[in-house]
This record gives C-alpha cells, sequence and structure tokens, in this order.
C-alpha cells in the first residue's frame, strides 16, 4: 500500500512538541477481512465471536523486526528518549518530538517542508505517517445550522419516539453499555445547552453519563462545535441511560473541513480497538465526497477547460467538500473499520446531505462552481466515510405532514448511491439487484457504479441533516445491545448481513419501507426511493418492535440461516 503521509494540523514554527504516528502495515489483511465477514455473518460459525486485542494484534500487528527497524528510524529521527511506544495491536508506532532540540525542522535532510519525514528516509513501506500538533483551532466558520429539531413541526424527541413505537421512558439498566459520537477541530458539547434539551425535550436524560474521553472539549463557535452538540444530544437521548463518550482527538483547523480532516479519522480509528474498553456502538456524523469523486471532478474539470490546481485549490475552500487525502488513504480507513468490526463494535455514518450529487449543497456561480456543478449532476457523487462497505449508513427521514402519524417520506438531502472506489459486499447483491432492475427512473447507467458499495441502510428523522439521524440510529442500536447484555449475549458489531437477512426474509418488521422520495436534490437525475430497498433511505426507518424481535435477541437466528 502506498505510504499516506498526512498533517494533522497547519504546520507552525510556534509549536515546540508534536508527535509522529507511524501505521505499520498489517501482518495478514486478506485474514481480516476475512474474519471480519464470518465474524459477521449469521450463518458463520464464527458469527459475533469478537477478537481480543491480543487475538486482533495475532491477526494483524507487525513482526518484531518491523518493530525494531521502525523504531531505530524515530530514535535517528530525534524522538524524545523513550517516548516511542507500540500500540497494543502492535499496527502503530508513537513518538514524541521536540522542536527545541531541532527534530522536525524544515528542509533538513530528513524532515519535509511540511514537518513530516521525508518519503525517501522510511525504513519500511509504511501504511502512513501522521504528526500530531497541539495547535488549538483557528478562523472558526459556524456555517452549520445550529441543531432545532424543528419543534414547531413535532419533530420533538418524544414524537420521534413515537413515530417509531419506543417507548419513551426505555432506559438502559445493564452498566458495561458505551457509546461514543467523534468529531475533530471545534467538536464537543455544551453542558449548559445539554441541560436546556434534558429540560425541554428529555427530562430522563442522565447528565452524569455523558463525559468527554480526552482533553479537547469543543470550542464554541466552530462548525463542528454545533455537529459535537447535536451527535450528543441524539445519541443520549434515543440510548437513555447508556454511558456516552464525546470524543475530540484533534483540534486542529486543517481538521474542521480541509483534509487534515481524514487524517483524524484515521489516526482515532486506528487507535480505538486497541482501547481495553471499547464501545459496542460509534457514531460518526462528519464526512465528505470521497476521495474519488473528488479526483473525478478535478479532472472531468480539465476536460471543460479547468486548470487542475485552481480547481483543487477551490475545493479546498469549500466547507466540508473534500476532506481525504487519497484513495489509499480511503482504503487504509476501510482497513480500520474491519478492525473495529471483529473488535465487536457497531458503527454508524451519516449518508450525506447533498442526495447523490453533492457532499451538502451545489456549489456556488463562479466559472469553476459553475463548471462542478455541471460535472457533478452528470454523475452520481458517492460521500465517505458513509459509502465503506464496513459500517452501517443512515439516512433521512421526515414525515410528510407535520404530525408523528403521517406517512414518512425521504428528506429531500439524503445522501445515498453508490461507490466508485468500493466494491458491493455479497449481502447486498439480492435486494440492490432487484432495485435496479425493477426501478424506473433511474439515473444514467453510466453516471455510476452499479457494482459498486450501495448506500444507506437504513434511515431515520434528519430534521437537522443526517448528522442527526446517524446518532439516533447508534442510540437506538445501544438500546439493543443493552437488551442483549442483559441476557448474556455479545453486542452485535457489525451489521450488514444480519440487516439484509432480516429485512429480505421478514420485510417491514424491523423497519417500515418508505417509497417517496429522490436524491436528485437541485440535478435533474437522481435515485427514486422504491419497494424494498434503495438507496435513499436503505430500508426505512426502525420499527421498534421489529428490531426488538430480530436484534435484541439471537432467537430467530436459526430461521433466519435456515432459510438461506
Amino acid at each position: 500500500m502506498k505510504t499516506v503521509a498526512a498533517l494533522l494540523c497547519l504546520f507552525s514554527a510556534q509549536a515546540e512538541r508534536f508527535e509522529v504516528v507511524v501505521g505499520l502495515p498489517h501482518r495478514d489483511s486478506a485474514g481480516l477481512e476475512q474474519a471480519f465477514w464470518e465474524i459477521s455473518d449469521p450463518s458463520s460459525p464464527r458469527y459475533l465471536q469478537f477478537l481480543s486485542i491480543e487475538e486482533t494484534a495475532a491477526l494483524i500487528g507487525a513482526p518484531d523486526s518491523a518493530v525494531k527497524t521502525a523504531t531505530e528510524w524515530l530514535q535517528q529521527l530525534g524522538a524524545e528518549p523513550g517516548s516511542v511506544r507500540l500500540s497494543n495491536l502492535r499496527d502503530t508506532l508513537t513518538a514524541a518530538f521536540d522542536d527545541n532540540n531541532h527534530a522536525g525542522q524544515v528542509g533538513g535532510d530528513l524532515w519535509s517542508s511540511a514537518g513530516l519525514p521525508l518519503q525517501a528516509s522510511h525504513p519500511l513501506p509504511f501504511d502512513f505517517v501522521i504528526r500530531r500538533d497541539n495547535t488549538p483551532p483557528t478562523h472558526l466558520h459556524n456555517l452549520r445550522k445550529q441543531s432545532s429539531h424543528a419543534q414547531g413541526l413535532g419533530y420533538d424527541v418524544e414524537n420521534q419516539k413515537k413515530a417509531y413505537g419506543i417507548p419513551v421512558s426505555l432506559s438502559a439498566t445493564n452498566p458495561n453499555g458505551l457509546q461514543m459520537v467523534w468529531g475533530p477541530g471545534t467538536f464537543g458539547y455544551s453542558l449548559s445547552q445539554l441541560k436546556r434539551f434534558k429540560q425541554s425535550q428529555c427530562p430522563l436524560l442522565n447528565l452524569d453519563k455523558v463525559k468527554f474521553d480526552t482533553q479537547n472539549h469543543g470550542e464554541p463557535g466552530g462548525d463542528n462545535y454545533g455537529e459535537g452538540n447535536l451527535d450528543t444530544q441524539m445519541i443520549s437521548a434515543f440510548g437513555l441511560n447508556v454511558t456516552t463518550l464525546v470524543s475530540n482527538t484533534n483540534t486542529s483547523s486543517s481538521t474542521e473541513e480541509g483534509k487534515g480532516f481524514g487524517a483524524a479519522l484515521l489516526d482515532f480509528l486506528t487507535e480505538l480497538p486497541s482501547r481495553p474498553d471499547l464501545p459496542q456502538v460509534l457514531s460518526l456524523s462528519l464526512g465528505s465526497l470521497s476521495a474519488f469523486s473528488c479526483d473525478w471532478l478535478v479532472k472531468k474539470a480539465v476536460e471543460k477547460g479547468q486548470d487542475a490546481s485552481e480547481v483543487e485549490k477551490y475545493l479546498q475552500q469549500q466547507r466540508q467538500v473534500c476532506m481525504f487525502m487519497s484513495q489509499e488513504q480511503a482504503g487504509r480507513i476501510n482497513a480500520a473499520l474491519q478492525v473495529l468490526g471483529v473488535r465487536g463494535v457497531s458503527v454508524f455514518g451519516s449518508s450525506g446531505d447533498g442526495g447523490s450529487h453533492f457532499s451538502f449543497q451545489e456549489f456556488d456561480d463562479t466559472p469553476i462552481g459553475q463548471v462542478l456543478n455541471s460535472v457533478s449532476c452528470s454523475y452520481q457523487m458517492p460521500v465517505f466515510p458513509t459509502a465503506s462497505p464496513y459500517l452501517t449508513s443512515v439516512g433521512g427521514t421526515v414525515w410528510q405532514f407535520p404530525d408523528p402519524d403521517s406517512k414518512p417520506i425521504a428528506w429531500s438531502g439524503s445522501g445515498g448511491g453508490f461507490s466508485w472506489q468500493f466494491k458491493a459486499s455479497p449481502h447486498q447483491n439480492t435486494s440492490v439487484s432487484n432495485y435496479l432492475s425493477s426501478t424506473t427512473g433511474l439515473p444514467p447507467a453510466a453516471s455510476f457504479n452499479a457494482l459498486g458499495r450501495a448506500y444507506p441502510d437504513v434511515s431515520a428523522v434528519s430534521v437537522d441533516g443526517t448528522s442527526q439521524s446517524s446518532p439516533t440510529m447508534a442510540g437506538i442500536f445501544s438500546l439493543l445491545t443493552d437488551m442483549r447484555l442483559s441476557a448474556g449475549l455479545p453486542p452485535l458489531g457489525f451489521l450488514g448481513p444480519r440487516l439484509y437477512k432480516t429485512m429480505e426474509q421478514f420485510p417491514g418488521e424491523a423497519f417500515q419501507d418508505i417509497t417517496d422520495g429522490n436524491t436528485k436534490t437541485s440535478c435533474d437525475n437522481g435515485f427514486p426511493a422504491a419497494k424494498g430497498w434503495d438507496p435513499v433511505t436503505g430500508w426505512g426507518r426502525p420499527v421498534w418492535s421489529g428490531i426488538v424481535k430480530h436484534f435484541a435477541t439471537d432467537n430467530q437466528l436459526a430461521t433466519l440461516v435456515h432459510n438461506v
């Protein structure tokens, strides 16, 4: 794998102490992939037999020779004595450096102008090399609307639970349940806002159960701060009384809206599964167009007469549009998600707010923006990480009328489509094939990859965007996990194979089908909603009684496997 080098902050000559994280190549990538799918497949003898830290390290951990070589290299670079540490999974090495001792000097023989070790000096083909600087966020942009939950239209927590059939007072009782939301930059939450939310919408919310897991508590005024407040409120309201970790592992400005985000996400997802105490459920609301989509935008814009460097510069000036460095980086993030899966974590991701064409909305009316709008409407542009085959993608719904008893329909911005880079997994084949073969009004065949990973998988209310629906769904599955733990059952891990087998054999029981909607947004083509799975809302919105029947216990597994 090509080494992915990344800077987790805008390099500053004033940064005195920093860390370098080296991603060691996995020992057995094919074995990891195989273990992930076997552990996730109800028909496999290994189903739900999650791996311990030691078992995972034996599968992916670097050999002693590679660890020794990489350690010596970091020491030669000037790592502080005794600072080099190997992760519990033996897949990363982290070392501390001090600029006052001339480590990381710009323009030297070993360091690049970006403050990273030159790739030519690498003694091994590392998966990635990341620099961590403790740099506070600057140039804050508060562009995300403040979470409203549209109370005036009846979208408060009580009515949402009513729509799904969830008892309003249902709370977790098992002390071992753990759920998490994550984001970088200014991501965090306000205790005073959470208290007001508790008072106005969720009186049973246990404030003592909501905690930070780092010293980074967010920065009011930043775009991701509003995101963090929404995530925290939704997951703690729907996963009532489950211990909630709010995690921000990097506060630098480059992670807020630019390509530093991809590095921060990779760093977090790689570190998380090495922890002895893992969340059973993780929600990732942030993301952007995939690296493939951004590469494609640049390529097609150049074909229309634009300069590649100007287009790339323009894209980096847009809010959360292209936040991944490369397709190789996306591939390594997928590997990290596989590790989380074999360790027993269910990961949920927002499907995006720009239908099947945009990250959020169309580009501006500048010459470059006009060209990019034309390209974007000519193709379906998947986002990431939600288009990863290794997490559960959550789309968005609203009510047809301002009444929770009215018919649910797709939210107009609900992201969906097919990955260009990652192929569909076998558990999707039947339902996706049925959709493509029986649905009229599809986009032009050349505008999407019909063999790619199809998304979303499920949906929930997203009046505040799919950044609302993902933590909502995560909280719901935390309650299911609570029931499982109390019954002596393991958590669910990656849901994909079980979810699709359940919905194919018991349609409508666990999720209510939604047949109104389209992903076209402001373009003239998109994916229409249809009966069964579709790339607008997936299988639809939760039906609590059915989810409990099919996911809170394993009583239906024998039937599920027998009918395969």
